[in-house]
């Protein structure tokens, strides 16, 4: 914490606008780029702002639908549970599926092949979600679920934001940089042809 207070604390010393007659205009140039950037990253909290509502809107409207439209039921394997793929770096089986079988409301019999637990097998149990037509579907969403995507949504623009502008002021500073290298090299060169003048009797 106290770290960031100095790091602060010597930008606002830097990008500061002053009459230091040692502050070139490359310098306060780099200042009103600096600060028109964190004035712009400041406005982009409106937009995320916005992207955040509209995805917890979505969400929360999601969470009231979803109960009603879907019902959870217990599904049956009917086989053993097989691995469909290799076999991941860290040991894990990737892809293990089997046939399950379970009823839908008018008890009409349904069975379909499935990402089921590692190792599971037949007669084992396991709890599914069907919608109207009895076809498997993700479960209701959750108010957790809601909220993670909401932070996701308005980190998301602010981060995007923050790239563009921040990659626009790398841009701008490394183009006063040229100046400045430019300017010193010129400025060595008037201080080398001084030191060589040979001096008048």
């Amino acid at each position: 914490m106290r770290s960031l207070a100095r790091w602060t604390l010597r930008c606002a010393r830097r990008y500061r606008f002053d009459r230091n007659p040692l502050r070139r205009r490359s310098d306060r140039v780099e200042g009103v780029a600096v600060l028109i950037t964190l004035l712009a990253l400041l406005l982009c909290l409106w937009p995320a702002a916005l992207a955040a509502g509209a995805v917890y809107q979505r969400g929360a409207t999601a969470e009231r639908e979803e109960p009603a439209q879907r019902r959870q039921v217990t599904a049956v394997l009917i086989e053993d549970a097989t691995s469909t793929s290799t076999v991941s770096s860290q040991g894990a089986i990737l892809g293990t599926k089997a046939k399950v079988r379970w009823y839908g409301p008018d008890r009409r019999e349904h069975t379909q092949v499935m990402a089921v637990p590692a190792q599971s097998k037949a007669g084992s149990t396991l709890e599914l979600w069907i919608d109207s037509a009895d076809h498997p579907v993700a479960a209701p969403r959750t108010h957790a679920q809601t909220l993670a995507d909401t932070i996701v949504a308005g980190f998301g623009v602010m981060a995007a934001a923050g790239g563009v502008l921040f990659l626009n002021l790398t841009l701008v500073r490394w183009l006063l940089d040229r100046r400045r290298y430019a300017e010193w090299d010129a400025e060595w060169a008037g201080v080398h042809q001084r030191w060589r003048r040979p001096r008048q009797p």
